[in-house]
Formats: C-alpha cells, structure tokens, sequence
C-alpha cells in the first residue's frame, strides 16, 4: 500500500468533485432551458430571413437584432446600420408582416406577429429534447471518467477497495438524482412551450409528464392562493 494520509476529505475526493461537475452541469442546463421562451420561434423565422444588400442575400440574423422585450406578439428589430434600413423594412413587409419605425430617425422596428404554430413550437420541443439528451450525455460521461480515475487508483494502490466501492456508490446516487431532475426539467419546460400540443415522444415522458402536471396545478393553485390575499389586502387598504 502506497504512503499515504488516507483522511476523510482525501477518502471522498473523487466523488466530491464528480458531484461537483453533476451539480455544474444541471445548473448550466437549467440557466440555458430558462432563457427559452415560446417568442423565440417567431424570432427564429426572423433572424432566418433573407434581405438583399448591395446585390447578397444576408440573413437578417447577421444584419440585426431580434427580440421581444415586452410582448411575445411584438418584435422589436435593430438594424445594425441605418444603410439597411429600408431594404429591412421592405422585405419583412414582403414577407407579411406588418412594420413601422419605433420612433422618428430610430434603427428600432416594431413588428407585429402571430401566435407562434404548432410547428414553430414543436421546432423548440425538439432542441429541449437535444438538449436534454445532451445533458444526460455529459453527465453520463463525467461518471464514467470518474470511474476510470478510481479504477486506476485502487490499481495502483493510492485507495483501498473498499473507499472506491464507497465513492462509487455516493456517485451513482448522485448521477441518477440529478439525471432525473435534468430529465423533469427538460420536460416541464417542453410542457410549458408547448402546452395542450405536448405529446411524449422520449422514452421517459410518461414518467416525468405526471409529474410536470401535478407540479404545474400545485403552482397554478399557489397563484391563485397569492392573487386572492393580494386582493383581499388591497381591499383592507382601501377600509382603512
């Protein structure tokens, strides 16, 4: 056995730093799934419309700025130069939809757009699926590297078979916990895109789907609980 201070910290090393990375990894997946939103599909058929500049197609992706700052049902388009303003303005017009200048001498576009379709939102369905099964892919992998790294040290006699067989254990624990909250929140936020067009199509939507609707009424159930002492609290404003 290798000379070595065999304390609880020292012991735990790989499977707290595997923990760690888990625990990085959901955060990055839950931070990226938060900032997708049901507009961003009226915003994807934006940025992939072609506008003529100087004789080349350009996407507008790469001559503007598209977003819904307040409506998700009004887009907000910033032509990078005012050179490409009018011809920005004249295709989305062509293209159908209704646009106007924010203001006088502005490089702001209003836009008014539909409800985003069926397919639309479906299109954003599918990147959460890709984007969860890449979750489950680096977590995956960070298990096995782990592994690996314990399998070397109990060769080389650095741990003792018995640390390893612990370390392993507090590891799957933690990678089947936190792959089933990557899974639930994968899902809860197609739910929530989708709505009644939801359908499952992954091997695990039935099991996370009830879920994701019990979750969704106790929170309905929550606001309405809110709205109702918010109102009752204004109206005691209002007697005093």
């Amino acid at each position: 056995m290798a000379e070595q201070s065999l304390t609880p910290e020292n012991l735990e090393s790989y499977s707290t730093e595997a923990i760690s990375n888990f625990y990085k990894a959901i955060e990055d997946f839950a931070d990226v799934i938060t900032d997708i939103k049901s507009e961003d599909a009226n915003i994807a058929v934006f940025n992939s419309i072609f506008v003529m500049i100087d004789g080349r197609k350009r996407r507008l992706a790469d001559i503007a700025n598209v977003e819904a700052p307040d409506d998700p049902l009004s887009l907000e388009v910033m032509v990078y130069s005012k050179d490409n303003l009018e011809a920005v303005i004249t295709t989305i017009k062509e293209s159908g939809f209704p646009a106007k200048l924010k203001e006088k001498n502005s490089q702001f576009l209003i836009v008014k757009v539909p409800p985003p379709s069926r397919m639309q939102l479906e299109e954003i369905g599918d990147d959460l699926i890709r984007r969860t099964n890449s979750l489950v892919m680096r977590l995956t992998k960070i298990k096995t590297n782990t592994a690996l790294r314990i399998r070397a040290a109990v060769q080389n006699e650095f741990i003792e078979t018995k640390i390893a067989t612990l370390a392993t254990k507090k590891i799957d624990n933690t990678h089947v916990k936190i792959e089933s909250e990557g899974k639930f929140l994968g899902v809860l936020k197609r739910k929530q895109i989708l709505g009644s067009y939801f359908k499952s199509t992954e091997k695990d939507d039935e099991i996370f789907i009830k879920k994701v609707n019990l979750y969704l009424k106790l929170n309905d159930n929550l606001k309405q609980i809110e709205m109702i002492k918010e109102e009752e609290s204004q109206k005691n404003q209002a007697l005093s």
